[in-house]
């Protein structure tokens, strides 16, 4: 395999299925799980472009048990953002996965 430069690393199949659907439907987060942006340590897989303090994780069913999950979650959270969570099973059903987005790019 190739070597990573710094913490660099392209999307993985999952998360570029979201930057897709994120792009066409124009909802308002970017992908910065390439290492462009880290909180304590910890770098959020999308991030809020309106200025809200919002990340999304999106996890494999099989790779993440759940108090991964919100260890995570609480982590983000110390630094006062709050995380929506999307299991890569999700991605199977595009017009639901929107509305969630949708609903949490919504809240305050």
């Amino acid at each position: 395999g190739k070597i990573l430069k710094g913490r660099m690393k392209r999307p993985t199949k999952p998360e570029q299925q979201l930057i897709d659907w994120i792009d066409k439907y124009k909802l308002p987060y970017k992908y910065v799980g390439d290492g462009q942006f880290i909180l304590g340590g910890k770098c959020p897989d999308f991030l809020n472009v309106d200025g809200k303090k919002q990340v999304i994780e999106l996890f494999g069913t099989y790779w993440h048990p759940m108090f991964d999950v919100a260890e995570r979650t609480e982590h983000f959270r110390q630094y006062g953002f709050s995380t929506l969570i999307i299991w890569e099973d999700e991605l199977n059903n595009p017009g639901k996965l929107v509305k969630k987005v949708k609903a949490f790019a919504r809240r305050k």
